[in-house]
């Protein structure tokens, strides 16, 4: 980096102006470094890749700078990084100028809870329990705008996303298990995507749903140049895309005329149908996604705070507080869509019922019900959102990607590499599901499902640990008893509402099905408190990585005692 900032140009006020500010740089990191580093400063520095046999004094100010503006950067390292949202903090109490400057992160995050696979499950949820669980759908983004503030919140207090706390603090073995998960939630949700688009398309155009496959997992290759453009410009896309579905329902919404008082019954009585747990427990298991905690965490990083340290607790508060007001924006009107399309279709369902003519609660068949209902107009009007959305999802799913390979690897990915990786990968099923038959969609849709609630549980526990440690996250921002007590209780109850969900979807035929069920959950909650118990890996003290845990709990985890990084300078 110190390459591009040498005595090179052409200018030679220019060359004294750039040599002085690298001068100042380096001298500025050689003090930080002095001082005890830990997570929460900005002069976070990763000693432990130090060379201890510096031989000068330039070559040694020189590595120490290199290595402080990596760690100190925040969590974003792809094109953006040229494109970051710089905020002053200037102590005002509220500003819509300054808010307007943090919109952006939310509304790619809620771009997850419009993807197929959520517009599949409202249809469904039109289907089988009607107004009656709008309630639930309601609650489900509330508990999202929580969780989602979470992510955020870690990547603005720490500089680092979700990804990298967790490779650090976990040793390999763990790391690669959450790498894993994580990647295979991503590929079933883009899976969902890419099907759900390829449908869109089929309504468009008649394509085969299998040609749709393949145009999708091309095209996605344009987001590669919607990126190269900034943060800004691709924030204003995606919010063109949600608000093109949002347009598309609301118009159908107001062409159907549902049922208001029925609506805001579904909205503000909470009830359960008969035989509808399972439905009940699948809306909240479609809005939290965990790839989605990974990504929060990290586009919080394009914007680039005043971290002087005397403005650095001001700055991270204000920066908390005006993301907290962005997502519970972003995530309501990602409601607000979801509601809309189990408004339209309850009507058209029940219009059907009324007819007595037959029809299917799906995506493909969507488009079939809403022609029967409003004309023939109204596919169009469906595939048109429905595509819109479907394309986002799939370049938000790629971001996604892109951040969880990078965090636990610390290995750069192209975003061209993360895109063929991520549709090959997906490509195969989605393939194979459009060849063999369409009515497949909703059992491959229920598995994605499945997979999703049981990485939520290993993505979840780590973001609340974090939350508590105050060694990462600073005494200014740790969480409190009360939040701990509030954390496990959420954690606690989203991991039951998951277990239940995939315990659900297992067939019970015997007594031999019911041992294994039994052998299942007992393995999923062993796993889960062993992740839980783990204590986290290390804390920055004066350059040195220590391991606070007892002996005992170090033999216990298989852990050696660290001490890594040589005694800081005099």
């Amino acid at each position: 980096m110190w390459e591009s900032l040498s005595m090179s140009g052409h200018d030679p006020g220019e060359q004294r102006r750039r040599q002085q500010q690298q001068e100042q740089f380096a001298e500025s990191v050689a003090g930080a470094v002095r001082q005890p580093a830990s997570a929460h400063t900005p002069e976070y520095v990763e000693l432990a890749t130090m060379d201890s046999t510096r031989s000068s004094g330039d070559s040694a100010q020189k590595a120490s700078a290199e290595a402080a503006l990596d760690d100190a950067s925040t969590a974003v390292e792809d094109a953006f990084q040229q494109h970051h949202v710089k905020i002053e903090y200037d102590g005002r109490r509220f500003s819509l100028k300054k808010l307007w400057r943090f919109v952006g992160p939310g509304l790619l995050v809620s771009q997850a809870l419009l993807d197929p696979g959520n517009i599949e499950s409202d249809i469904s949820q039109a289907d089988s329990s009607g107004y009656r669980l709008l309630w639930l759908l309601l609650l489900a983004h509330v508990l999202c705008i929580f969780v989602q503030s979470l992510a955020a919140r870690l990547g603005v207090v720490t500089g680092r996303h979700l990804a990298q706390h967790i490779r650090q603090q976990y040793p390999l073995a763990m790391s690669v298990v959450f790498w894993l998960l994580s990647e295979l939630a991503i590929v079933g949700a883009d899976i969902q995507e890419v099907i759900g688009t390829a449908t869109a398309l089929h309504i468009l155009t008649t394509m085969p749903i299998w040609a749709g496959v393949v145009v999708t997992a091309v095209d996605s290759f344009l987001f590669l140049y919607v990126q190269r453009l900034g943060v800004r410009v691709t924030e204003l896309v995606f919010g063109l895309m949600v608000t093109t579905l949002a347009v598309c329902f609301w118009l159908e919404m107001v062409l159907i005329k549902p049922d208001a008082g029925e609506v805001i019954k579904g909205m503000v009585i909470p009830r359960i149908p008969q035989g509808s747990a399972v439905q009940a427990v699948g809306i909240v298991g479609c809005v939290l996604m965990p790839h989605n905690l990974y990504l929060h965490s990290a586009l919080v990083g394009s914007r680039k705070l005043d971290r002087r340290e005397e403005t650095r607790e001001g700055a991270i508060r204000e920066a908390m507080r005006y993301f907290r007001i962005e997502t519970s924006v972003s995530l309501m009107y990602a409601y607000l869509i979801n509601m809309s399309v189990v408004v339209v279709f309850c009507k058209a369902f029940e219009i059907m019922r009324g007819e007595g003519v037959p029809y299917v609660a799906s995506l493909a068949e969507g488009a079939t019900v809403l022609s029967h209902v409003l004309g023939s107009g109204s596919k169009y009007v469906y595939a048109v959102g429905l595509l819109a959305i479907g394309q986002s999802t799939t370049m938000t799913g790629t971001l996604s990607g892109q951040y969880v390979t990078e965090g636990f690897w610390n290995m750069p990915v192209k975003p061209w590499q993360r895109v063929f990786i991520t549709r090959g990968i997906s490509l195969v099923p989605a393939l194979a599901v459009a060849l063999t038959a369409t009515a497949h969609i909703d059992l491959l849709s229920e598995i994605i499902n499945v997979v999703q609630a049981v990485v939520l549980s290993f993505t979840i526990i780590p973001l609340l640990k974090l939350q508590a440690h105050g060694e990462i996250m600073g005494p200014e921002f740790v969480f409190g008893r009360a939040a701990r007590i509030a954390a496990a209780a959420l954690t606690l109850a989203i991991i039951a509402l998951n277990a239940y969900m995939v315990a659900s979807v297992i067939p019970l035929r015997s007594a031999g099905m019911y041992v294994a069920l039994v052998a299942v959950v007992l393995v999923y909650a062993l796993v889960l408190a062993y992740t839980a118990a783990f204590p986290l890996r290390c804390v920055w003290s004066r350059r040195v990585l220590v391991d606070r845990a007892p002996a005992g709990v170090r033999w216990l985890f298989g852990r050696a005692a660290l001490a890594v990084g040589a005694a800081p300078p005099a």
